[in-house]
């Protein structure tokens, strides 16, 4: 039942790869879950791995805006081993 709900969510959140980078670096830093991620944002924006993880084509406020989504959608405390 679980896998059903989670494919439901995946048709309606489907992180860019920005987003899953942000994803994959929070989790590196600790982070379980999207609302940790998404905390980590401003994290993210004073850190030296802006370029490294967002690419030079997106930006800090456009994966905030997508996470925020994200978070309404599948909720704050979605595991990031599941959105990833």
């Amino acid at each position: 039942m679980d896998h059903a709900v989670s494919n439901e969510w995946a048709e309606e959140f489907a992180p860019s790869g920005s987003a899953l980078n942000t994803l994959r670096w929070a989790r590196d830093l600790g982070a379980t879950t999207l609302g940790e991620a998404y905390d980590m944002l401003e994290q993210l924006e004073l850190s030296n791995d802006v370029p490294e993880v967002l690419g030079h084509d997106d930006s800090i406020e456009s994966v905030r805006e997508e996470l925020d989504f994200g978070i309404e959608t599948v909720g704050p405390d979605a595991l990031l081993t599941t959105l990833l």
